[in-house]
Parts: C-alpha cells; sequence; structure tokens
C-alpha cells in the first residue's frame, strides 16, 4: 500500500509547475497540504500532517533537484524557440478533407480539424462544413531537443490561461506548437511568447 509521502510525491510529479512552486519554497505548505487533502484523500481528515511532513521534505529531497533541471531544460529550450504569426485564418470542423489549400491539419475520431485561410471561409460554408472565423495561428517553432524535455507544452498553455486566455485549437508537430486563438488575444499571446522565449522588447 502507498504511503502518504509517495502518494504527495507522485500528485506533484504529475503537476510540473505545482512541484516547481513546492522546489523554491515559494507556497504555504499549510494552505497546500489542506488542498492535497482535499484531493488526495477526500474521505480521511487525519492526513494533514503527514502530508504536510511529505511537502517539506520533497522540497529538501532529490525531487527538488529533478524539478530544477525540469524548469532549466523548459527554459532553455523556450530561449531558443522563435513565435511567429499568421493573420486572418480560419478553423473549418468536417468529416474529410475540405478541398480547399490547408495550413494546418489534425484528425481524431470525430472528425478533422483545418486552419485554413479565411479567403476560403465562404467556399467551406458553402459545402455546409462548420467554420470558424476571426482567427489568428502563432506558431511557436522550437529546437529538436523540444521532443525529449518535458513540461514545454504545460509551461506554455500555463502562461496562456494565466491571462485569461483559450486557445481554440493546438496542434504540435514535430518541434513546432501551432495554437490557434481568437483575433481579440492575438497582441497578448504574442507578447505572452515573446516574454517566455526572452524576445520582448
Amino acid at each position: 500500500m502507498a504511503t502518504t509521502a509517495n502518494l504527495v510525491r507522485l500528485y506533484l510529479k504529475r503537476r510540473p509547475q505545482m512541484l516547481s512552486v513546492v522546489n523554491n519554497g515559494l507556497c504555504n505548505y499549510s494552505a497546500l497540504a489542506r488542498r492535497l487533502q482535499k484531493e488526495i484523500f477526500p474521505n480521511r481528515k487525519d492526513e494533514f500532517t503527514a502530508i504536510k511532513a511529505a511537502l517539506l521534505r520533497l522540497s529538501r529531497e532529490e525531487i527538488a533537484g529533478a524539478g530544477r533541471d525540469w524548469e532549466k531544460g523548459v527554459e532553455k529550450i523556450l530561449k531558443s524557440s522563435s513565435v511567429e504569426v499568421r493573420t486572418h485564418v480560419a478553423v473549418a470542423s468536417s468529416k474529410g478533407g475540405t478541398g480547399v489549400p490547408v495550413i494546418a491539419m489534425s484528425n481524431s475520431k470525430s472528425g478533422v480539424m483545418s486552419v485554413v485561410d479565411a479567403s476560403y471561409s465562404k467556399q467551406l460554408k458553402k459545402k455546409g462544413i462548420k467554420v470558424i472565423d476571426g482567427l489568428t495561428l502563432v506558431i511557436l517553432c522550437s529546437p529538436m531537443e523540444l521532443q525529449d524535455t518535458p513540461g514545454c507544452v504545460s509551461a506554455i498553455l500555463d502562461a496562456i490561461a494565466a491571462e485569461g486566455i483559450n486557445v481554440l485549437e493546438f496542434i504540435s508537430c514535430h518541434t513546432d506548437t501551432l495554437m490557434v486563438v481568437k483575433n481579440s488575444d492575438a497582441v497578448r499571446i504574442y507578447e505572452i511568447l515573446n516574454k517566455l522565449t526572452g524576445k520582448e522588447n
């Protein structure tokens, strides 16, 4: 049977951003212990002390070093990345192909999502294809090391979500991370990504 300390360790390993906060001593351990008690042991009220002790141990043990390594790896990847923006795009949702040139595409059981130039919107709507207009495609181009570095996508999406921006479509292709957002969010997401990549003015 897993101990309280092991369950806390596993919980935090699945949440690298939270682990980073613990590793760097930036949290209120009592408050976090209360939260983890509700999430890990919802029916047990006697685990608070053990959870808090586990958090304090984790902040000093090897896992703390692993957390710092994770942060350094992500920072290195992001600093080596560049941001590209393509405006005037639309997203088409269909059961098959669109019959028009596609910028990016993803397939799933529910159908095909295609990012296309917005000039094709009317044509696609006439075919009965669901189209969302008024969008911007933001591409984060990263080095090859992205594929072997855990936490990059989490860091990117957490930074974007923290600003209240919803990513409508997300595609990870090799070393490119593609995100489709509303035009109204384009400037803010560009600023966020430039800050992450160290290229803000």
